[in-house]
């Protein structure tokens, strides 16, 4: 992934005798540029290439709410999506990151850490069409549960248009609003502090993935002229 655009949440210190502490919803969005880089976050989330965060002995415990399995299949399901002629400089996917407050998240029962992961997927699915969510997954082998989405940005005209869906700043704080209260408010989760400038403390680690190609050769299907 190249670059954030958003920041959707920031975690506020309690002051002395103020009150209890806020629980925030938190929904981030990340631009991949590349093919490689869209196969590194798919490693990454699939857990097919090292993952020294995560904790091997959890691994099991994520779960694959959208999408094939693998990152192969992604990878594929991507292709057969994208139009034939793309911009060089065309935004690939959209990568989203799902998650709360971790006091709040921890606090939750499975079942309703997954009825949150899969309200958020009903949402993003509404906002760009079921067909272009091509992966969704929850993972529980770090720190706190999360999911991150991949989308493939497409426009009304099959064209790859991030700046369309996500571009802007007014864009992006309403879709903070709606996030939070549609997704969010359901489950006690609150909107962050408008036009915060505060970064994740970890972001750029979480990033870090896709500072450089995948290793890994995604092999892709020849596209058929006229498909």
């Amino acid at each position: 992934m190249s670059d954030v655009v958003t920041d959707f949440s920031k975690d506020m210190q309690l002051r002395s005798g103020s009150r209890p502490p806020r629980s925030f919803a938190i929904l981030r969005v990340g631009k991949i540029k590349t093919k490689g880089h869209l196969g590194a976050a798919l490693g990454h989330n699939y857990r097919e290439r090292e993952t020294p965060n995560a904790d091997q002995s959890r691994m099991a415990e994520n779960l694959v709410l959208k999408g094939p399995g693998t990152a192969q299949g992604v990878m594929e399901a991507w292709a057969a999506r994208a139009p034939e002629k793309i911009r060089k400089n065309a935004v690939h996917a959209l990568e989203y990151f799902v998650g709360g407050s971790p006091e709040k998240v921890h606090a939750m029962g499975r079942d309703e850490q997954n009825n949150y992961f899969r309200r958020a997927l009903d949402w993003l699915k509404d906002r760009h069409g079921a067909e272009n969510v091509l992966s969704a997954v929850v993972h529980r082998d770090e720190t706190t549960p999360h999911m991150q989405v991949l989308v493939i940005p497409l426009d009304a005209r099959g064209k790859l248009n991030a700046r369309e869906l996500v571009g802007g700043k007014d864009k992006l704080r309403q879709m903070q609003t709606d996030f939070a209260r549609d997704v969010g408010q359901p489950f006690g989760l609150e909107r962050g502090q408008e036009r915060s400038r505060a970064k994740h403390q970890t972001i750029q680690e979480y990033y870090g993935r896709a500072s450089t190609p995948v290793e890994a050769d995604f092999s892709l299907p020849e596209r058929r002229r006229g498909a």
